[in-house]
């Protein structure tokens, strides 16, 4: 059961990767427009992000916390960008919330980027 869980937390990595490209350029897309909004997609974006959490949460009990502290603090990054971001844009023009989104979606996908990393390396430990 935990391995699978294992590896469906590893997977939806690549999913919430490729989600946040797509986002990223329909955010330039948005701005260069000046017309448009990122809410569907911020939406599902935080939804992916939330269930990765879980199963992280879930994973996390049978995990070194220490070696695994880094990790947590970037998940909580990770799920509180978007719900920060949809507040600190809430009534901007399409150009500014466009181009800042792009913004936050280059760092959270940096973030995720870390994510990855900074798991590998728990994993390189959990099974050497």
């Amino acid at each position: 059961m935990m391995e699978r869980l294992f590896t469906l937390h590893s997977r939806l990595q690549i999913t919430i990767t490729a989600v946040i490209v797509v986002g990223l350029i329909w955010a330039l897309i948005v701005a260069w427009r000046n017309q448009g909004g990122m809410q569907p997609l911020s939406g599902i974006l935080q939804l992916l992000i939330m269930a990765q959490s879980a199963i992280g949460l879930v994973l996390l009990w049978q995990a070194d916390v220490l070696r695994m502290a880094l990790h947590v603090i970037y998940g909580i990054v990770a799920v509180g960008l978007i719900p920060a971001a949809e507040i600190a844009l809430r009534h901007r023009p399409p150009r500014n919330a466009g181009l800042a989104y792009a913004g936050i979606m280059l760092m959270l996908l940096i973030v995720v980027g870390r994510l990855y990393e900074t798991g590998r390396v728990a994993v390189f430990f959990r099974f050497h």
